[in-house]
């Protein structure tokens, strides 16, 4: 949630080359990924487990530099652009490590089943809610360290969460002898030959569009005039989203064209109620109110997208874990953001320029292009999620040896669950 502030903080303190770096940095972690996957599957496991050392760590790392990125509000000018361009660039490669070992530790301790459930997206709304709730309220105490003290808070429940995640777990889970080794080559063939190509763009497409939204909301608020409007209407978006998750996650049970028909809808829906408002001459609470309506749909839009592409991915591909599909996931997120970056980025490179306001009108049509080119991306066919073929938990011999490396695990117990695909 506190990424929805992120681009109008970072031009503050950033040179626009600096700030057209991040799109690209959000892409690093496609080319890192696969090696920390070969390097946690072929480590020896006896002293801590695959995954208990590398956890706390990346959580450790991944805390100490979100916390580097905000620090630039007491920097120099050069300072604050080189602390918010390694910081994001650390933050972004360590983030979805963690994210990995947290899903694969918390999976064989519920028993072989990583629920994406109902305490899933109640944990994850008290953490936008502290986010929000951090960011303003030290606003009241100190404007000019705001974003730098929410850093603090955030960075800090994180690394304890992770420690309270590794205690609690890593007794729960026997130390495992052997190794899978592949070469590098085989272990990015493995992710990344044989994709879906239409399923992947599109899942990428209506990401980015609800990323962009979401943020374009908040950003434009600000500019109604009305009182917290940017923290209201972060809290819209992510109350929204919160409700149209709980209910796709009990009801949704099929990925159909029915769904991206939603999705294109609910999108395209919050881009025209935004972006009309200025053509439409609205100011004040008339303006906030349309931006709180985009926000809803925007909201509910992202919660289907998020449904979709998980019961996409679970047949994105052959030949694959449950663990290469959380992965895929998280790095198309990232991707995702990417473009959302870049819709942004155009949004404040162009605005200080011009000083028009239609500047954000073509920041919501830019979100507009990207559910097009989703909906154009999507299949056409309906497919059942208890359909869908059973992922292994790990990739035997024979399939670690047709894809280019040796196996020597073959007999380790799961450490990867299915995800669920059927609510």
């Amino acid at each position: 949630m506190i990424l929805l502030f992120f681009v109008p903080y970072a031009a503050r303190y950033c040179n626009i080359a600096v700030l057209w770096t991040l799109p690209a940095v959000c892409l690093i972690p496609f080319v890192l990924m696969p090696i920390f996957y070969s390097v946690i599957h072929r480590a020896d496991t006896l002293l801590f487990g695959r995954y208990h050392l590398i956890m706390p760590l990346s959580a450790f790392i991944s805390a100490l530099f979100f916390v580097f990125i905000f620090a630039s509000e007491s920097s120099s000018s050069a300072g604050g652009a080189i602390s918010v361009f390694f910081g994001v660039t650390v933050f972004c490669v360590f983030v979805p490590l963690y994210r990995y070992c947290a899903f694969s530790v918390r999976a064989r301790v519920l028993g072989g089943s990583a629920r994406q459930g109902l305490a899933s997206a109640v944990f994850a709304v008290l953490g936008g809610a502290t986010a929000i709730g951090a960011v303003f309220g030290f606003l009241f105490y100190d404007a000019q360290t705001a974003y730098l003290n929410a850093a603090y808070v955030l960075a800090a429940c994180n690394v304890i969460l992770a420690l309270m995640q590794y205690l609690a777990t890593s007794d729960e889970i026997p130390r495992l002898g052997g190794k899978r080794v592949q070469s590098v080559k085989s272990v990015f063939r493995a992710f990344y030959t044989g994709l879906d190509k239409r399923t992947y763009f599109s899942s990428l497409f209506f990401t980015a569009a609800f990323v962009t939204l979401a943020a374009l909301c908040v950003y434009f608020s600000a500019m109604t005039g009305v009182a917290y409007a940017s923290a209201i209407t972060a809290v819209a978006v992510g109350a929204f989203y919160f409700v149209a998750a709980v209910v796709c996650s009990r009801r949704v049970k099929r990925r159909s064209r029915v769904l991206s028909i939603v999705i294109s809808l609910c999108l395209f829906a919050s881009a025209v109620l935004a972006g009309a408002i200025v053509p439409a001459g609205l100011d004040g609470y008339a303006a906030f109110a349309c931006v709180l309506c985009s926000a809803a749909f925007a909201g509910v839009g992202g919660a289907v997208t998020k449904r979709q592409t998980w019961l996409r991915f679970a047949t994105i591909k052959t030949r694959v874990t449950s663990g290469t599909v959380y992965v895929l996931c998280e790095l198309m997120n990232l991707a995702a953001l990417a473009l959302a970056l870049v819709a942004a980025l155009l949004v404040v490179t162009l605005y200080p320029i011009t000083g028009s306001p239609y500047v954000f009108a073509g920041g919501f049509g830019t979100a507009v292009v990207f559910a097009v080119a989703a909906f154009a991306f999507a299949s056409k066919k309906t497919y059942r999620a208890e359909r869908a073929p059973e992922l292994s938990y790990e990739l035997n011999t024979e399939e670690i040896s047709r894809i280019g490396g040796s196996g020597t695990d073959a007999a380790v117990p799961p450490d990867e669950p299915e995800p669920e695909i059927d609510a």
